[in-house]
């Protein structure tokens, strides 16, 4: 009976072929999906870091407005600008909520507090007039009157005490705001009113 080994041979290398043509097209799949795991890893970290890291940052002291007649506070403001590395922000989407406590009274809360106008460009605080809004936001160093706040801008985020408490804020007051960005952890700040409230313009006390 002949012998068929070359045919054999040929037969087994084939099957051979194709197993390792296979075993390629799975690896190749494997390390493609393995990649793309990888990727979306890296991006839903990222996110997550956006959403956890602060956007914002107080531009240096927040003043007051004091009516000396009665010695009360009748407006605040407080300079906003963003964090290092952080992204431009819609002022249009975020959200400012106020929280005033006088000594010895219930605290008023305002939700929301800031109006829909856009921002007013001002050189002097004597400038910023609110009459009708709870609180608006005011630019000392931008170039232009958009609601984005930008890097190496500095925004003011101007507040009307009088329009919800229906008076100023004594001596030992305190004001409590949260800027709550579309993207990044909120800004949460608390002033206190000082004691002497004899000048026009006062530096409020920073975590009282």
């Amino acid at each position: 009976m002949p012998r068929m080994r070359g045919i054999v041979g040929i037969e087994a290398a084939i099957v051979l072929i194709a197993f390792v043509l296979v075993a390629s097209a799975l690896a190749f799949v494997a390390i493609n999906m393995g990649m793309f795991a990888s990727q979306k890893s890296k991006e839903v970290m990222a996110k997550a870091y956006e959403a956890s890291t602060r956007a914002l940052d107080v531009a240096g002291s927040a003043i007051a407005k004091v009516d000396t007649a009665s010695e009360q506070v009748v407006m605040v403001y407080v300079p906003v600008k963003l964090a290092a590395g952080a992204s431009p922000i819609d002022l249009n989407k975020t959200v400012v909520s106020v929280l005033i406590q006088k000594p010895n009274e219930t605290g008023v809360a305002i939700a929301d507090a800031v109006s829909d106008a856009s921002v007013v460009r001002i050189t002097m605080l004597d400038e910023i007039i609110l009459d009708s809004y709870n609180a608006s936001w005011f630019a000392t160093s931008k170039s232009d009157t958009d609601r984005l706040l930008e890097q190496g801008e500095i925004l003011i985020l101007a507040i009307n005490v009088t329009n919800s408490t229906g008076a100023g804020l004594p001596a030992y007051s305190t004001v409590e705001i949260e800027i709550k960005p579309p993207i990044g952890a909120p800004l949460l700040v608390r002033y206190e009113v000082p004691p002497i409230l004899t000048s026009d313009y006062i530096d409020l006390i920073i975590g009282g």
